[in-house]
């Protein structure tokens, strides 16, 4: 599904990054990119134009929630958001961009994966 392409994961906790990575090695990622939040993804923006897709952590405690995925979105990548936040559950940053809830399992992400491919065609 990700052809061997570079993925980015924009999540706080490494931990849970890593998790990330590893249900994405069942469709193919490429290299993955990490980032703690918005600032470091923004820091690793050359390597944009190669990405696959973005997998972006969003906390209400951020100061502007929706910026970085629609950032993303704008250079045509694939985002799919992740939150533990029930109160962000269901609210798609302008776009309908897949949420998936914490804890993150396989077949939640690999739907949101396929929708967020999807809708980049």
């Amino acid at each position: 599904m990700l052809n061997g392409r570079p993925v980015l994961i924009v999540e706080a906790e490494f931990l849970i990054a890593l998790d990330i990575q590893r249900m994405l090695e069942l469709f193919g990622v490429g290299q993955t990119l990490f980032a703690r939040n918005a600032d470091e993804a923004r820091q690793l923006q050359s390597h944009w134009p190669d990405l696959a897709l973005a997998i972006v952590e969003q906390r209400s405690a951020d100061d502007k929630p929706g910026q970085l995925p629609s950032e993303l979105a704008y250079a045509s990548i694939p985002v799919v958001l992740t939150t533990g936040d029930v109160n962000l559950r269901g609210r798609e940053t302008g776009s309908m961009l897949p949420v998936v809830m914490k804890p993150i399992s396989e077949d939640s992400l690999a739907s949101a994966v396929r929708l967020a491919l999807a809708r980049s065609f």
